[in-house]
């Protein structure tokens, strides 16, 4: 069997279509722009059947509360929203530091700093929600630059070109796989370190903890590592707003790590927190997160489970297997 990006032409096609979309973004005027993006995910949203249906399995399972005619809105706009991050990604990527910074608006940032205080470096925890590479690179371009987990993408043509666009203003990346000791280093040295966990991880990867009511495979990294170090885990968002013109970002309250890493007790409970604080935000804007993936895919059970009150050595984390993904224009 080929194995998945093994054949050349094929990353060249896929790096070369990034490219002609990317000319294409910056000869269009402003009000091209705004309506290149959506068009593109309502396109994908009626042509795409088989992640549509995925994404109305998602929604009935996870948000029975919503009426069944509303959840093909929901639908829509998560394509839409997937769409215009991209087209995002490739306008921004040739604008200068000075117009960026200008576009952002700042919720809570007194969360981030009370964190920081602490010393011990600072996860960053956020979602497929929102923009969330703009959310990215609002601290890179204040200063304040993460490392950010990630899995390299199969073509390596395209994974230089949207690496060179996201560490741009100072953001480095860290390979999912074989990275605890860069990620341990980061926060030990009082760096942060960006992470997302709202995505299913394979069985053999993670554990099943509650989200949205119903079992999800979940990595336990992001617990065993704030245990281990100490460093506080911050949810960090970023919502568009005003048609994608600005984007505004969202510190919400430190959650605290509490407990012996080597204790399973200690790391599920502050993993269920933290799905607990993403879940919080998807309810907020749910058409803005990334519903397209099997997230509850064969799990154990999906039995509902109550949520948890809300509350805020070696050099190996025994997580090396376990790391979650991270933000791409389609799936970091």
């Amino acid at each position: 069997m080929k194995e998945r990006g093994s054949d050349p032409s094929e990353r060249s096609l896929a790096s070369l279509s990034l490219g002609a979309v990317r000319t294409l973004v910056a000869t269009l005027p402003g009000f091209g722009r705004r309506v290149l993006a959506p068009t593109m995910g309502t396109v994908a949203w009626a042509i795409d059947g088989r992640h549509r249906n995925v994404t109305a399995d998602n929604l009935a399972l996870a948000m029975p509360e919503i009426p069944a005619a509303r959840r093909p809105a929901i639908a829509r706009g998560c394509y839409r929203n997937l769409a215009s991050g991209l087209v995002d990604l490739l306008i921004t990527s040739r604008r200068a530091a000075d117009s960026l910074r200008a576009r952002y608006e700042v919720e809570g940032l007194g969360n981030m700093e009370r964190a920081e205080e602490a010393g011990r470096g600072v996860i960053v925890m956020s979602a497929h929600l929102g923009n969330w590479e703009a959310a990215a690179q609002y601290l890179a371009l204040h200063g304040h630059p993460m490392a950010v987990v990630a899995r390299p993408l199969d073509d390596p043509a395209l994974e230089r070109v949207l690496r060179s666009m996201r560490e741009r203003w100072g953001n480095s990346s860290i390979p999912k796989r074989g990275g605890a000791r860069q990620m341990l280093r980061t926060l030990r040295q009082g760096g942060r370190l960006g992470l997302l966990i709202d995505q299913r991880v394979h069985p053999n990867e993670g554990r099943a903890y509650p989200f949205f009511g119903h079992d999800a495979y979940t990595t336990p990294l992001l617990a065993t590592l704030s245990l281990r170090t100490g460093a506080p885990i911050v949810p960090y968002f970023g919502m568009p707003e005003d048609g994608w013109r600005r984007c505004r970002v969202i510190f919400r309250p430190p959650i605290w790590p509490e407990g012996d890493p080597r204790d399973p007790e200690a790391v599920d409970e502050l993993t269920r927190k933290a799905l607990a604080a993403l879940e919080d935000e998807i309810r907020r804007s749910p058409e803005q997160w990334l519903w397209l993936h099997r997230r509850w895919r064969k799990n154990p059970t999906s039995r509902p489970k109550r949520r948890p009150a809300e509350t805020g050595g070696s050099e190996s984390t025994g997580g090396d297997r376990s790391q979650n993904g991270t933000p791409t224009a389609s799936a970091r």
